[in-house]
């Protein structure tokens, strides 16, 4: 099954998101929380190449900037 990776600082409102691009997802995983977009990036770059999942260029700038990153992945069937 294909899978994506992808790094944030809400997740409620990322896997939102997803459900609105893809008609399924599951096996919603979280790692973090991460101090710095740096090493959550770091993270998603490897989570994306050990599980061959597609991945973006790193997470939207977040509103506070002092908030905690967090890296997620999950499975998904096809688009909308």
């Amino acid at each position: 099954m294909p899978c994506r990776v992808g790094m944030t600082t809400d997740l409620d409102a990322r896997k939102k998101y997803w459900e609105t691009v893809y008609n399924k997802i599951w096996n919603w995983t979280v790692s973090g929380p991460y101090a710095t977009r740096e090493e959550a990036q770091k993270q998603e770059t490897f989570l994306a190449l050990l599980h061959k999942c597609e991945s973006g260029p790193g997470g939207d700038d977040p509103d506070n900037p002092l908030d905690d990153w967090y890296v997620y992945r999950f499975q998904y069937d096809r688009k909308k």
